[in-house]
């Protein structure tokens, strides 16, 4: 992740000499001077006729277009590149019809006759003498195939107008999409009326299958969250979903009004075979009677009259086939799988397509940021040249956020004398924000970052294609672009914890869904569990059922303590199977489970979103944290924790300490960005995903500024929802019931009066080793006893009180400030022997 500087030539220079040298070679082969220039337009000229000086002139235009803008022109859009091909081979058309004469044999004749008669008249007199076609070889093929010039130029019209329209159309598209945008910006913008979703407007009734139970079948109206099977990836997760502001599933909404009519059946007419439920209701009732009658008669005897009639008429009679009429049942909202088989096969797993993935258009931007940043460099040194500071603005870097411009010093100016200049350049380029870093690695200048005059937006969809494979580096995720425009990603293996910091509106939340996404686009359900704790309850609830949970999203303090308690288990349990191998960590022993036929061991990775209020709510669930953080690296579990109030009780110096990856997003103050990355800056960001990382990855423990990516929430929908379209959710069943029983079995306890009891024990034992010290003592008093033993003011007062009703210490005092005396015998046996002195040190241990 060390950032690395790469001299390369300035685009725009770049541009113009690529620029001047299309312009030279056209103009070059259009002149055709010199028997070089003659040679090499021999065989264009041979084949495209006339042609050839459209094309050459076309390209003219290309190099004059990078001399002006010094920039290239991209040809991305499919319909611009077959407009201009349309265009170009229209004019094969047109030069075989055209009225003023191209003597191409001719001017062949001519360039042969000065190259001195290299190429074989037989060749050049292949062109009709008299008919003189323009069109060079290729032309003169097109019009003896046709040979009708109004067919001729009717073809070439045509593709010219369909080139032209491809070329031309969406730019007259664009055009009008912008005016639309600016009438609906000046349009006052009314109030939503609240939607009312009590009346529901039911649909025809779907045709009803034979055998099909009618009455069973869930009716589903539109709200109900379920596409049609015929719909794309984009109408499913698009359009045919309600959601709420915050892009989620509605919830299934079932009409409880639509009344089923039953489905009769008559015997005759049923082709099919019976129901199960009527063959198992019907036919052992038949198979027990007859066996009762027929082999064991004596039991009827026993049997009053009435049941002995009773037993003869269900014998006898026929069973009818009715279907029953029962009113409808109110359908259940089907829930995932909750019971995992000991040994279950391995998924075929697919990762889902980055087509479902956004890409955004950025060329406008660059174009602006480029010009305002060469006049920011001049702002610069004539700033460091009015105060006489011997340093100037060398280069700059333009990155997505902001633009890191170089500064070179004189051999006798320090980086401080600049430092204190920022303010001041700040106020130069009209009040930006600036921030000035000394020490660039790699480099010999400090960089003064200034935000860019547009912000270009970094794609998900880029930052997850430029990722290691994900075979060697399941667990790689993308952190964003740097200010180089590189994109920087990571290991959980390597980091291995992440804290993630940052006030509302700064770009944590995106952070940590473009981090889940990557995950789990990249490993497979069966590689991979992730633990969800939501304490607000809607930030995670799109991935709710996902394939890739290992229990429910936890929204409760309570339940988040058990989970991570569980965890803790989870991870000696492990520890001990690797020493059971001889492995040393889950990577190890996967290869060996993966050998001998065992289950497979997931990554698992623990993500707690608002960690400060978890914390304030439940203050014990700091020690699971720093159990995990500390040894379970080599276990594969990890731990992302985010807070937007990163203070010093909730982020303490131990969770600090064993989470060595801080992501600073923007900070409301300068100690909140002392307490995550150890020093200010964060409270100088931009916001929307500019941050500041700081990670063990890093030599030297420096601050990258980078900008994060941006995921949509429709694009989270598509991923989740292919997932779950195709992929089973199976949730662990150790980690199902989340209630805390330690609270149920302390209150049972004390209810018995075990608790009382190991209370009464603990104190009698600390009573005797205190009774102890005190026979090695000759003077004790209350304060003493507190003060050395370390025990509370009651209960010294309690031990001193019984010690002085057991004879041990005076019940008053010799007139000194040491205590009372001590009485108990074998005092002085004590004094005299070293060896059974009890020191207060032993004591308290």
């Amino acid at each position: 992740m060390a950032e690395e500087k790469i001299r390369k030539i300035n685009p725009k220079i770049e541009n113009f000499i690529k620029g001047l040298s299309l312009c030279l070679i056209s103009v070059i082969f259009i002149l055709n001077v010199g028997k070089v220039a003659r040679t090499l337009a021999f065989l264009p000229l041979y084949l495209f006729g006339a042609t050839y000086y459209f094309f050459f002139g076309f390209t003219f235009l290309l190099g004059l277009y990078r001399l002006i803008r010094r920039q290239k022109l991209e040809l991305k859009k499919l319909n611009l590149v077959i407009g201009i091909t349309l265009v170009f081979l229209s004019i094969f058309f047109f030069v075989s019809v055209l009225s003023v004469k191209f003597d191409t044999p001719n001017l062949l004749s001519l360039y042969n006759s000065q190259l001195n008669g290299y190429y074989e008249p037989v060749i050049i007199n292949a062109f009709d003498q008299n008919t003189l076609w323009q069109g060079g070889l290729l032309g003169t093929l097109i019009a003896l195939a046709i040979q009708n010039n109004a067919i001729v130029t009717f073809i070439g019209a045509g593709l010219a107008l369909i080139g032209l329209i491809l070329i031309f159309l969406p730019l007259l598209m664009k055009l009008f999409k912008n005016r639309e945008s600016k009438e609906k910006k000046k349009e006052p913008v009314k109030k939503q009326e609240p939607v009312n979703y009590s009346p529901i407007v039911e649909k025809e009734p779907a045709e009803v299958k034979p055998g099909f139970e009618s009455d069973q079948a869930p009716f589903i109206n539109e709200n109900s969250g379920f596409s049609k099977p015929t719909l794309s990836l984009d109408e499913s997760y698009g359009t045919s979903y309600n959601h709420q502001e915050n892009n989620e599933f509605s919830p299934l909404v079932f009409s409880r009004q639509r009344k089923v009519e039953p489905v009769q059946v008559k015997p005759m007419m049923v082709e099919e075979p019976t129901p199960e439920f009527e063959e198992e209701s019907i036919e052992p009732i038949e198979e027990v009677e007859e066996n009762l009658i027929e082999s064991r008669p004596e039991l009827i005897n026993k049997v009053d009259e009435e049941q002995a009639k009773l037993i003869n008429e269900l014998a006898t009679t026929q069973p009818e086939f009715i279907t029953p009429i029962e009113k409808p049942k109110a359908p259940v909202a089907p829930t995932p799988v909750v019971e995992v088989p000991k040994k279950r096969a391995r998924v075929n797993w697919i990762p889902p397509s980055t087509d479902l993935l956004e890409v955004y258009e950025t060329d406008e931007a660059r174009e602006k940021n480029e010009a305002v940043a060469a006049a920011r460099v001049e702002s610069i040194n004539k700033t460091l040249a009015d105060f006489r500071i011997g340093a100037r603005c060398s280069n700059y870097i333009i990155g997505p956020s902001v633009t890191r411009y170089d500064i070179e010093y004189d051999p006798n100016v320090t980086a401080k004398s600049v430092e204190r200049l920022v303010d001041d350049i700040s106020i130069r380029l009209g009040g930006v924000t600036a921030r000035f870093t000394p020490i660039v690695m790699g480099s010999p200048c400090s960089g003064l970052e200034i935000p860019n005059a547009t912000i270009t937006t970094v794609s998900f969809k880029e930052v997850i294609e430029s990722l290691p494979d994900a075979k060697k580096h399941p667990l790689a995720v993308g952190f964003g672009k740097n200010i180089a425009g590189d994109v920087v990603s990571a290991d959980f293996n390597e980091f291995p914890h992440i804290l993630v910091a940052g006030t509302t509106g700064s770009g944590k939340s995106i952070f940590i869904h473009s981090l889940i996404t990557t995950l789990i686009m990249r490993v497979s359900p069966d590689d991979l569990k992730i633990v969800l704790v939501d304490p607000k309850k809607v930030e995670m609830s799109k991935y709710r059922d996902m394939p890739h949970l290992l229990c429910p999203i936890i929204t409760e303090s309570s339940k988040a303590k058990v989970m991570l308690s569980k965890l803790v288990e989870e991870m000696e349990d492990r520890y001990e199977k690797f020493s059971e191998y001889g492995d040393s960590d889950i990577k190890q022993y996967n290869e060996h489970a993966k050998e001998d036929h065992l289950d497979h061991m997931p990554y698992i990775i623990a993500i707690l979103d608002e960690y400060a209020d978890l914390v304030d709510t439940c203050k014990e669930i700091s020690q699971p944290v720093v159990s995990i953080a500390q040894k379970a690296r080599a276990a594969g579990i990890h731990l992302l924790i985010s807070t937007q109030r990163p203070s010093t009780n909730v982020i303490t110096g131990v969770i600090k300490g064993n989470l060595p990856t801080h992501v600073a997003l923007k900070t409301a103050y300068y100690v909140d960005s002392n307490v995550i990355i150890g020093e200010g800056g964060a409270e100088k960001l931009l916001g929307k995903g500019d941050m500041l990382v700081q990670t063990p990855l890093i030599p030297g423990g420096n601050v990258t500024r980078m900008q994060g990516c941006y995921v949509q929430n429709k694009e989270i929908i598509r991923v989740v929802g292919y997932l779950k379209e195709h992929y089973e959710t199976i949730y662990d069943e150790n980690y199902m019931d989340l209630i805390d029983h330690s609270k149920e079995s302390a209150s049972q306890m004390i209810a018995s009066g075990e608790i009382m009891q190991e209370a009464d024990e603990a104190e009698e034992e600390k009573y005797q080793s205190i009774k102890e010290w005190v026979l090695t003592q000759k003077f004790v008093s209350m304060s003493k006893i507190q003060r050395e033993c370390f025990v509370g003011f009651n209960r010294a007062g309690r031990f001193f009180k019984r010690l002085q009703q057991e004879g041990v210490v005076a019940t008053e005092i010799d007139g000194t400030s040491k205590g009372c005396r001590v009485l108990g015998v074998g005092n002085d046996d004590a004094n005299g022997d070293p060896d059974n002195i009890v020191t207060s040190s032993e004591l308290i241990s």
